[in-house]
């Protein structure tokens, strides 16, 4: 279960969009997990672990969701490893020198466009779901948003500024020591002085999150009642995606655009800080990761009958 809560925390350090931990999460995975080949082998499991949590998947739809979720592991494996790989190989170069948030902007519009695709290609599978959604599940989605936004404001909204800029903190150093290795006391004293505006920022994060949320509500909701034609439902999983890839207001896309310079101004001056020591470090993880992503690569996808039923667990 260590995976998971690496993925956790990765989505929460980067204000991962909903859309993109339906289909794209293992991209975060690969970044998020020590043993990265190992989390990417077993993501089969934890993607149904995830749908399984939010929804309850019933008997009938078990089936349907395994063999959904392992043609999307093997297309990813093969359309998305390679660029994935070439990502990381990017990142190992700029890594040892000099960064740039202009470098970062870069990497996070490939993440981002690679999310797209990914999400794209997933529709067909997440509208079958969603038409055979009870409003017990629909409900128990509706919880589990609730109880992860409780989690949520008790640790990153709630207490003193001080309180909320070390949960802060620690959620980055995470991501930053499993790149860069350990950090000195003044490199810390400076990352927390860094991350203050991304904690003035929370509010408005978490209400970007929060009305994401409702619009997935209410479009999982016009399925339920509606029940449409699957071209419709694609249709409205289409247009969700849009909505969230480009905020419909320039009021939110402000709010939006400001919460992510903030955020690639502390990946950056983090990255800045390291000393020669520290960038051996990363290019190692790196490295590591780029040759765990082309073993991947070279090997053949599982095939769905050999994960474990419901019944077998």
């Amino acid at each position: 279960m260590g995976g998971i809560r690496r993925l956790t925390a990765v989505a929460q350090i980067h204000n991962v969009r909903w859309r993109e931990l339906i289909a794209a999460g293992m991209l975060v995975l690969l970044t998020a997990c020590n043993a990265m080949k190992l989390g990417y082998q077993q993501g089969d499991h934890l993607a149904y672990w995830w749908i399984d949590n939010y929804v309850d998947v019933s008997d009938d739809q078990e089936p349907q969701t395994r063999d959904a979720i392992a043609r999307f592991f093997a297309w990813h494996r093969r359309e998305q490893l390679p660029e994935i790989a070439a990502l990381l190989q990017r990142a190992k170069s700029e890594v040892q020198g000099p960064v740039t948030e202009a470098q970062l902007e870069r990497v996070r519009d490939d993440t981002q466009r690679m999310a797209r695709v990914a999400f794209d290609h997933a529709i067909p599978d997440v509208a079958d779901l969603l038409l055979t959604l009870t409003p017990d599940q629909i409900k128990r989605m509706e919880r589990k948003f609730a109880d992860g936004n409780e989690k949520y404001r008790r640790k990153f909204l709630r207490g003193s500024p001080d309180d909320r800029l070390e949960a802060r903190y620690d959620k980055v150093m995470e991501w930053a020591t499993l790149i860069y290795g350990r950090f000195s006391r003044e490199q810390q004293d400076a990352i927390r002085a860094a991350l203050r505006p991304v904690v003035d920022n929370a509010e408005s994060r978490f209400g970007e999150r929060v009305k994401r949320q409702q619009a997935w509500m209410a479009l999982v909701r016009q399925v339920q009642a509606e029940h449409p034609p699957k071209a419709r439902v694609i249709a409205l999983l289409q247009r969700f995606g849009d909505q969230w890839q480009a905020p419909p207001t320039r009021e939110r896309r402000v709010s939006y655009e400001a919460n992510t310079e903030a955020g690639l101004t502390v990946a950056a001056q983090i990255a800045n800080m390291t000393t020669p020591e520290q960038k051996r470090h990363a290019v190692e993880r790196f490295q590591k990761w780029i040759e765990d992503t082309q073993s991947l690569m070279r090997e053949a996808p599982r095939q769905p009958a050999t994960v474990p039923s419901r019944a077998a667990n």
